[in-house]
């Protein structure tokens, strides 16, 4: 039950700012976000059991993250990785809908999924019912496991708590991450963060990219029970 909460193009300073959690069975092996060996250019946490990679970002400031689609029937026969589409095109250099035209003929390969890909032509939005990517204006954007901005709370109220803390320009990594921790209450997907034994939030980041080029990157780590795990920091100026 992951949650991306993302402003795109907010004002004049800020190109795209995200708050994201990514929730998953402990048990499931990963790597923290990093520059990664075999694809230099590209930081982001990473999958070791499929290998693919949630969220990530690369030396140019191109965005990539995926999140699960819920379906009924299941369609865990499907034999595709999510978080593949991230990874390749992340380690790619075609712009995003180049690459999404390309994963049409096997799109139905993959469980439901949600994909957000950002180049320097824009920000899109697509999922497996549909064959094109949705350019999205600028503005602040929720995503789970649903559709783009579904009316579930922890969406619309991560919305509300995101624009609240990016109307000061000078926005704080740790603010970011604070939106993300919202328990919830009674109501079904009201809980942003999930604190189980078994299963919970594994990985909370903070993406911000500046027009300038800068891009800073935080990944918080989390353990069973919601224990704090590993913190990762990076700062970097994207190259032409």
């Amino acid at each position: 039950m992951c949650l991306i909460l993302l402003a795109y193009q907010p004002n004049e300073h800020h190109r795209l700012i995200v708050a994201a959690n990514r929730d998953e069975f402990y048990g499931r092996p990963s790597a923290s976000a990093t520059f990664w060996s075999d694809a230099p250019t590209v930081l982001a946490g990473r999958d070791l059991e499929a290998g693919g990679t949630w969220l990530g970002v690369d030396d140019k400031g191109r965005f990539a993250a995926v999140t699960n689609f819920r379906r009924a029937p299941s369609d865990a026969h499907k034999t595709r990785s999510r978080g593949d589409l991230a990874q390749r095109f992340l380690c790619g250099d075609q712009s995003a809908e180049a690459f999404y035209q390309g994963v049409g003929p096997y799109r139905e390969d993959y469980r439901g999924f949600n994909v957000l890909l950002m180049d320097n032509t824009g920000l899109f939005y697509g999922n497996n019912l549909s064959e094109t990517l949705q350019r999205l204006s600028p503005g602040i954007y929720g995503l789970s496991n649903q559709r783009l901005n579904c009316d579930w709370p922890k969406v619309t109220e991560g919305q509300e708590r995101l624009g609240s803390v990016i109307a000061d320009p000078d926005i704080e990594i740790d603010g970011l991450l604070e939106i993300l921790r919202a328990a919830g209450d009674a109501r079904p997907f009201s809980n942003s963060f999930i604190a189980a034994e078994d299963y919970g939030t594994c990985v909370s980041s903070a993406l911000v990219i500046e027009q300038s080029g800068q891009v800073l990157f935080t990944e918080q780590g989390f353990q069973p029970g919601g224990a704090l795990g590993d913190r990762a920091n990076f700062n970097y100026q994207v190259r032409p």
